[in-house]
């Protein structure tokens, strides 16, 4: 009991760690997508009115890395998200690299203690005679069935219950009737 508590008191330092982490993670992130957003602003290599305005021949390279500046700098803005800066510009979006991101933080949030979904509270109903079974069954089947499904499983439990009492029944009445087995009027038949 005492390892199992330490090792919750572990698990519990170290999320908070993690999530420490993942904070300062992120403030630096958003400075460096602030500084770069100000650079990409005012660097005049990257500033294509800029160039045409000095004079300067404007190659399609130059265009499209100003293309791809000014749309990281929008995400940015919209969306909080930049592109790391070891992905090839002009090879990814970064609006769905943003929407990725979005998706990703989402699925491993994780959910908050008051969530409950309604496949979650029909599970909960559901009883196996003692709370520890009960646990461990929701725990096997990942509580994601609907009530459509629940029905349907207990209406199908119903019919094999009822299955199997009329074969329980039909063994210990009509014991030595059926196939495989003669019938007293074949004996009196025999013996003519």
């Amino acid at each position: 009991l005492r390892g199992y508590l330490l090792s919750l008191l572990r698990l519990e330092r170290a999320k908070k760690l993690q999530e420490q982490k993942e904070k300062e993670m992120l403030e630096k992130q958003q400075q460096q997508q602030q500084e770069m957003a100000a650079a990409a602003a005012t660097n005049p290599v990257l500033n294509v009115a800029a160039l045409l305005a000095s004079g300067t021949q404007v190659t399609p390279q130059i265009a499209m890395a100003a293309q791809m500046a000014a749309l990281q700098a929008k995400t940015l803005a919209e969306t909080g998200i930049a592109v790391p800066s070891y992905y090839n510009p002009s090879a990814v979006n970064p609006m769905k690299f943003a929407e990725q991101e979005k998706k990703r933080k989402m699925l491993w949030q994780g959910k908050k203690e008051g969530d409950k979904s309604q496949t979650a509270e029909l599970w909960e109903k559901l009883n196996f005679g003692n709370k520890d079974q009960n646990v461990k069954f929701r725990k096997l089947m990942g509580i994601k069935v609907s009530l459509k499904t629940l029905q349907q499983q207990e209406e199908m439990f119903r019919n094999l219950d009822v299955q199997y009492e009329m074969a329980r029944s039909q063994t210990h009445t009509q014991r030595g009737m059926g196939l495989g087995f003669s019938s007293s009027f074949s004996r009196g038949m025999d013996a003519i």
